[in-house]
């Protein structure tokens, strides 16, 4: 009798923690770039493309972009607004060399998420 009812009280808890997990917000992974981190491209591309799983709030996400003379930068910081699925920047032709990429979002839990990508114009 005690084995059923542990049994019981331990399948109602696993019921429950999977019915949360579900409904607990995934957190937004990079699902694509453009270009893709790692890349070797013959040009510089117009913009930068960051592209997310799931929806992150446009509010403090941000995107930064260093060039190849490492002095430059040009970076972008949302004000506001309906959740997005992805950040971009346009990209100033600055000349062969490596680009990095660096960005921030705020998940819908509030967790601050950081990346970056690397791209090189080819010399």
């Amino acid at each position: 009798m005690l084995t059923r009812r542990s049994t019981l009280i331990g399948l109602a808890a696993l019921t429950t923690s999977l019915l949360h997990a579900r409904d607990a917000p995934a957190t937004p992974t990079v699902v694509e770039s453009s270009p893709p981190d790692g890349a070797v491209v013959a040009r510089p591309p117009d913009r930068v493309v960051v592209r997310f799983s799931t929806e992150i709030e446009s509010r403090g996400a941000r995107i930064a972009l260093v060039g190849p003379s490492g002095s430059s930068s040009l970076v972008f910081e949302g004000t506001g607004g309906p959740p997005i699925r992805e950040l971009s920047i346009p990209l100033p032709d600055q000349g062969r060399g490596a680009y990095l990429v660096r960005w921030e979002i705020a998940a819908s839990s509030g967790e601050r998420i950081r990346g970056r990508l690397r791209f090189r114009v080819r010399e």
